[in-house]
């Protein structure tokens, strides 16, 4: 009788006896993608032994020795003989950790501990330690909207993750002995709460309220915020740049929904805390010893950067001069492209980059050139090698320069009609909130997809700010990068006006903000 016809009539305990094959999901992220990953467990007879194949890192392959661990620790008998485990696609480079429980459940199902489709619709993911307890890995979010894509219920020992997110079925498995009772485990539905983190008050950044005599740099933040332009202030020492550029968050609108997952994404990658039931925008201060690697992204495994996890938020570069240079040039692409290509021989990983460039720096290294009080002891040489540091490519993706320059000591004890003082953030939010709706009217999501011909419209800028516009780029040799950003700028000072055409006032206002570190000589 032939091999098959004699295994149809094995009863199903025997059929289950002889089945040594097992097949589960898992994933592992490439970038800030997830891909899918097929875990295949063969076990055979022979000298006991442990393979795991498919072009894993070191943490994969000392995943045999975690798992026959938290088996043995968890109440299960770890199989005699070769346990022979791929992960495929083979050609798929694997890395981190995630592994260990899609595996450990491919050896309990192999073994005929589990039933065979326990898992057929599931992704797992999980580390395991010697005692069987089960941990979250960096990059949960992706797996989450891997398995949301696939429609597949997604187990994991902590699924609080997905909380406001996704819309997706999870299944908490804390302990690997929980196995045993799999079948009454219950299924989660996590779904999107878009109105978490409604209220704005009580903002650690501090408030605009606070800050006294700056009210030229307070409305060049408040434009930029309004179309997320890149900032650069100068000044000297001590005169609110760092306290400026602080409060910045505090009048930048909520996170949508899609912004809020692709933030919430770079972060889980990355492995660092965020906080998505408040929606807040990032704002990413990385001190300037921070190397290239960090800033931009990389290393091994391949991270996002600083520029990545500052995505649909802001970059604050503080003593802007005193960063590396390749470092500095580094910067150009990301803000230009709003990605990242990290290129390794691992592949080419591709990180998202959106993000406010916010500059802070002294006009001199002693920091005091053209300020009305103390006089600058540098040398004129100096001055031009401190100033040269951040280049000229990267100092032209700059929209707006401003100058913060000392205040007048008055203004602090002045406790009249508050002149001087800022308005508040609520009341700066406001007017960015209303700016981004009118703009919103009329189909503009983004004043930086705004096309020079879209720009140049008689129906967003008259022809007389076309002309102030043509006057000034051959008085000012303004490159082309700087009049469609000078246009741009123009465009969002007339959105904070309530104004559906772009005058010769905005673009006069946009024009005074195309300074350079010369008019501080």
């Amino acid at each position: 009788m032939p091999i098959a016809e004699l295994l149809k009539e094995l009863p199903s305990s025997a059929k289950a006896s002889l089945r040594r094959y097992s097949e589960v999901s898992a994933a592992n992220m490439q970038g800030v993608e997830a891909k899918s990953i097929g875990v295949q467990v063969h076990l055979t007879t022979g000298l006991p032994a442990f393979h795991i194949v498919g072009l894993g890192d070191i943490a994969v392959k000392e995943s045999h020795r975690r798992v026959t661990a938290a088996l043995k620790n968890s109440g299960f008998r770890v199989p005699d003989g070769v346990i022979t485990v791929n992960l495929a696609p083979a050609l798929l480079n694997k890395s981190g950790t995630g592994f260990d429980l899609a595996i450990a459940m491919g050896i309990l199902q192999a073994d005929g501990v589990l039933h065979a489709s326990s898992f057929d619709n599931h992704l797992l993911i999980g580390e395991l330690g010697l005692d069987g307890t089960i941990s979250n890995i960096n990059g949960m979010v992706g797996f989450g909207m891997l398995a949301q894509k696939l429609g597949k219920t997604i187990v994991c020992p902590d699924a609080s993750v997905f909380d406001g997110l996704l819309n997706l079925k999870a299944l908490e498995l804390k302990h690997l002995s929980d196995a045993h009772r799999l079948s009454s485990l219950v299924v989660q539905h996590k779904s999107v709460d878009c109105s978490a983190g409604k209220d704005r008050k009580n903002y650690a950044c501090g408030d605009f309220a606070d800050v006294v005599g700056q009210q030229q740099a307070v409305r060049a933040l408040t434009i930029a915020a309004a179309g997320q332009h890149n900032v650069m202030m100068v000044g000297p020492p001590g005169t609110g740049k760092t306290m400026l550029a602080s409060r910045l968050p505090s009048i930048l609108p909520k996170l949508s929904s899609e912004e809020l997952i692709e933030s919430a994404l770079v972060f889980s990658v990355a492995g660092a805390s965020f906080n998505q039931q408040l929606r807040r925008r990032p704002f990413r201060a990385p001190h300037h010893s921070a190397t290239t690697v960090a800033v931009i992204g990389g290393g091994n495994p391949i991270k996002p950067g600083e520029v990545s996890l500052a995505h649909n938020g802001v970059l604050f570069l503080d003593e802007m001069p005193q960063f590396s240079r390749n470092t500095l040039q580094s910067l150009r692409q990301p803000v230009e492209d709003r990605r990242v290509c990290v290129v390794r021989a691992q592949g080419s990983f591709v990180f998202p980059s959106s993000f406010m460039l916010l500059g802070a720096a002294n006009p001199c290294p002693c920091g005091y050139l053209g300020d009305r009080d103390k006089n600058c002891r540098c040398l004129p040489n100096q001055i031009e090698q401190y100033q040269s540091r951040i280049g000229g490519p990267l100092i032209d993706r700059f929209d707006l320069f401003v100058s913060v320059p000392r205040p007048n000591p008055d203004y602090f004890f002045d406790k009249g009609e508050h002149k001087h003082q800022s308005l508040s953030s609520e009341e700066l939010s406001q007017k960015v909130s209303a700016a981004r709706k009118f703009a919103s009217q009329y189909g503009r999501s983004s004043v930086h997809d705004l096309s020079r011909q879209q720009l140049c419209d008689p129906s967003l800028i008259d022809e007389k700010a076309l002309g102030l516009l043509r006057r000034a780029a051959h008085s000012l040799k303004l490159s082309g990068r700087s009049m469609i950003s000078t246009l741009r700028l123009s465009r969002t000072i007339a959105d904070l006006d309530l104004c559906r055409r772009a005058n010769c006032s905005h673009l006069s206002e946009a024009l005074s903000y195309r300074k350079t570190w010369s008019n501080h000589d």
